[in-house]
């Protein structure tokens, strides 16, 4: 089949690749929001009385609403690691290797550690903790260095869609729709590991005040800005993608 059809062919059934990516995820992002709500009393207005079994066929479409919105949300750090994928260079040598290694892994691990160190809490507590701030580290950190190194490497971005473009204009035999599909099903199950990551996040951020000791429990508003925080912190490299876009098809316009 020559690639002209196979792409039209794939151009039809996009929903396919939606309905995989997307799925999944939002089932799981409906229960995991759900759970969240469920164990905080200033999200329980949320529910509608769903938290009491009354649970009815708006209220389940709501629900799916909430799923299918927290599991886009969640599924931000994917699309920057995809916006970034050039910057993964097969050909690249041991050394740079190492550096990169480093350079992604070390600063989430000291700050993960420093957080362990300097905290005053112990026991389960302690460990649970600093899980939550590891969980939050491995996440932002390399979404914030991709997005970055994205930014300042437009040109070699450009090349690299070149090169792509040229080569699935002469692939044969199904292979782009081969690895497509790999990566769709690889994104829906990663989106639901991003979400039981979030739903971590949100549920210590939510309860932060009995994790921490509190002796005076925190406010509906201290409850919702940090929600907000975390939020904004987690889909903000997600957002600089439209940047990275633009500066794309500048490089291309000029090329």
């Amino acid at each position: 089949m020559a690639q002209s059809d196979q792409d039209n062919s794939s151009s039809s059934r996009w929903w396919e690749f939606y309905a995989v990516r997307y799925g999944m995820g939002t089932v799981v992002g409906g229960v995991v929001f759900f759970f969240l709500c469920n164990t905080n009393p200033a999200l329980k207005p949320m529910l509608f009385g769903a938290e009491a079994g009354k649970i009815d066929g708006p209220l389940l479409t709501l629900l799916a609403g909430y799923g299918l919105a927290y599991c886009y949300i969640a599924s931000a750090p994917i699309l920057v690691f995809h916006a970034g994928r050039f910057l993964l260079d097969v050909g690249q040598s041991k050394k740079t290797s190492i550096w990169r290694v480093l350079l992604i892994f070390l600063p989430p691990l000291v700050g993960t550690a420093a957080f362990f160190f300097s905290r005053t809490s112990t026991g389960p507590m302690l460990y649970f903790l600093s899980s939550v701030f590891a969980f939050a580290a491995f996440v932002l950190w390399p979404q914030y260095l991709t997005i970055f190194l994205t930014l300042f490497r437009t040109k070699e971005l450009l090349q690299f869609y070149e090169k792509l473009a040229g080569k699935r204009g002469t692939a044969e035999g199904g292979l782009v729709d081969s690895y497509k599909h790999l990566r769709e099903h690889g994104n829906s199950f990663s989106i639901v590991v991003l979400e039981i990551v979030l739903a971590i996040i949100l549920f210590a951020a939510g309860n932060f005040d009995v994790t921490i000791g509190a002796t005076v429990a925190a406010t509906k508003d201290t409850h919702v800005l940090l929600y907000v925080g975390i939020i904004l912190l987690w889909i903000l490299p997600a957002a600089l993608v439209w940047l990275v876009g633009t500066l794309f098809e500048r490089e291309f316009s000029s090329a």
